[in-house]
């Protein structure tokens, strides 16, 4: 039996979990899940028993099952899934803006400034 990965991981102000699994079968796969608050976000599903006319050994499923948990990392990271967890990649999360120390019209500016493609520019 191979022990599959779980990852909690931060991004912009929320807890992300991301649980890979080895499902085995007559048609094997490894499965990635994406959870924000107990609900799936996005999932990976790389079907193993059709990568090689010979079964796979335990390391190489292993190998496949690292590789895509880390991918599902990198793509949370990059933004892939901004528009499902709506969060965009380098903006700052709300619970962010609000415990900082910036007064409100600071803040409005900021976010301002952010909205402007042109601001670094100015």
């Amino acid at each position: 039996m191979i022990t599959g990965f779980n990852t909690d991981v931060g991004y912009n102000g929320k807890i992300y979990h991301i649980q890979t699994e080895d499902v085995t079968g007559t048609d094997p796969y490894a499965l990635t899940l994406l959870y924000q608050g107990g609900a799936i976000m996005a999932r990976i599903k790389t079907n193993y028993g059709s990568l090689s006319p010979q079964k796979l050994s335990e390391r190489q499923i292993l190998e496949v099952m690292q590789r895509q948990h880390k991918k599902m990392i990198q793509d949370l990271r990059s933004g892939k899934f901004a528009k499902i967890t709506g969060v965009e990649p380098g903006r700052p999360f709300a619970a962010d803006l609000l415990s900082s120390n910036k007064s409100f019209d600071q803040l409005i500016l900021d976010y301002l400034a952010g909205q402007d493609p042109d601001a670094e520019k100015k």
